[in-house]
């Protein structure tokens, strides 16, 4: 067994802060709203959706590497929510496509500006060096956002 290295440390260390600023996130901004939490697998078929209007089933279990029958239950779950809407592809009727509703995106501009406002809060509370290096970490984090290990 190899011992672990420093560097391990530090990856666990920064794969626990950044999970739990996500929950506490979750937790602060969604109820602060007075939104139910939706399972990570909803939220994450939603936010796809809601980036990428008219995708289908297929398309969004390959990009988010999921299996389609999962995602399809998934959208049953976020349809019967009232969060998306399935409806034909008018070029080929046997396809459908899927499109987040009105309350989904609303929702979605709320819960973006409520993130906003709780990390504001969050940032306030640190020394300006602490702060100062979470902001510069912006870009990095998005970058790693990105990252396609599938």
């Amino acid at each position: 067994m190899n011992p672990r290295s420093p560097a391990d440390t530090d990856e666990a260390a920064f794969a626990a802060a950044v999970h739990a600023v996500v929950l506490r996130l979750r937790r602060l901004g969604e109820r602060r709203l007075g939104l139910d939490l939706l399972p990570l697998s909803e939220l994450e078929v939603l936010a796809h959706v809601i980036d990428h209007p008219g995708a289908t089933v297929t398309a969004v279990a390959r990009e988010l590497g999921l299996q389609s029958s999962n995602v399809s239950t998934t959208v049953q779950h976020l349809v019967t929510k009232g969060l998306m809407e399935r409806h034909s592809d008018p070029a080929d009727g046997r396809r459908t496509l899927l499109q987040p509703t009105a309350k989904a995106q609303d929702d979605r501009r709320r819960i973006d500006g409520a993130w906003t406002a709780v990390l504001g809060q969050f940032l306030d509370e640190l020394p300006d060096a602490d702060r100062a290096a979470a902001l510069a970490a912006t870009s990095a984090l998005a970058r790693l956002a990105e990252i396609d290990l599938g």
